[in-house]
């Protein structure tokens, strides 16, 4: 059994067939087949179930497996630690996910921090909450700055580095048609405004869903935006208003807009999220046990 037929076997299932994998591996579609019938051979057990040019794995191949991705794991810490140790080894790298929120939450800054104590090169994928999972789960990035309050206990390992708390955003003349003492934002008034949402998609939208439902609101939703920069300007024009989280509020860029906190609260969490059971780089390993200890307190101040 070699590194490189175990490597096979996995880039088999992540590109779900021989095909795609010979093409991403460098390798012609019979060499590979000879190399896994050499490893089904050699384990004196078959690791696929082939059908209509689908692969699955058969029992034995779950259980190989199940060892496959940590040896394979291990040998890339191993070359990385073993890289390290030489004297003109180059910086090591970190893949990081994040929503496009590195501005409102001090994401950078916290980056900073961590890179002035380790020689670390974090690479950092921006994109919303599904295209990140996505990236995550299919191993193409290490690491996740994510909303917490969706993600699933069963598939991801995360530490919860800032909450943040929703609040609703008006423009001054939109603010002119609510109760004049107003201190809080109540169910009555909720019902009877038109809102600004963000997109379906978005974890954002579905916390505001769930709230609405507790409330037994039926929200009036006029328009939906793909960003949140983009929302708040829709608000600002007077389209509507909305529910978001306090710190994603730019009143710098948007100086006519009004922010209340809600009667009944709504919350949200961030934090820094990893594949459950993977054996991490050692340069992601630092990064995640950064924020979840020390490096996370400048994210911590907007709770």
């Amino acid at each position: 059994m070699t590194i490189a037929q175990i490597k096979y076997f996995l880039a088999i299932l992540e590109y779900s067939n021989f095909s795609n994998a010979a093409e991403e591996m460098y390798i012609s579609q019979s060499s590979l087949s000879k190399q896994i019938k050499s490893l089904e051979n050699e384990l004196g057990i078959t690791l696929f179930a082939r059908s209509n040019n689908k692969v699955s794995l058969s029992p034995g191949g779950k259980l190989f497996y199940k060892y496959a991705k940590i040896i394979s794991e291990n040998y890339e810490n191993l070359r990385r630690e073993i890289s390290a140790l030489k004297e003109d080894a180059p910086a090591g790298d970190v893949s990081l996910g994040v929503l496009p929120l590195i501005t409102e939450y001090n994401i950078l800054k916290t980056l900073t921090t961590f890179q002035k104590f380790n020689n670390i090169q974090v690479n950092i994928t921006e994109g919303d909450q599904r295209v990140i999972l996505h990236l995550l789960s299919a191993r193409k990035i290490d690491l996740a700055i994510l909303r917490l309050d969706y993600i699933s206990k069963k598939t991801y390992d995360f530490h919860t580095i800032c909450f943040d708390h929703f609040v609703f955003v008006c423009s001054q003349k939109q603010r002119e048609a609510l109760p004049e003492n107003l201190q809080a934002i109540s169910p009555d008034i909720l019902s009877g405004v038109s809102f600004v949402m963000l997109n379906k998609e978005s974890d954002i939208y579905k916390l505001c869903a769930d709230y609405f439902s507790r409330l037994g609101i039926t929200p009036h939703i006029r328009f939906i935006a793909g960003r949140h920069l983009y929302l708040l300007n829709m608000v600002a024009n007077d389209l509507g208003v909305t529910l978001l989280p306090r710190n994603m509020v730019d009143v710098s860029n948007f100086p006519n807009l009004l922010s209340y906190p809600l009667e009944e609260p709504l919350d949200t969490a961030l934090g820094i999220v990893r594949l459950n059971q993977r054996i991490l780089p050692l340069e992601a390993d630092l990064l995640y046990h950064y924020y979840s200890d020390s490096g996370s307190e400048d994210m911590r101040s907007f709770s």
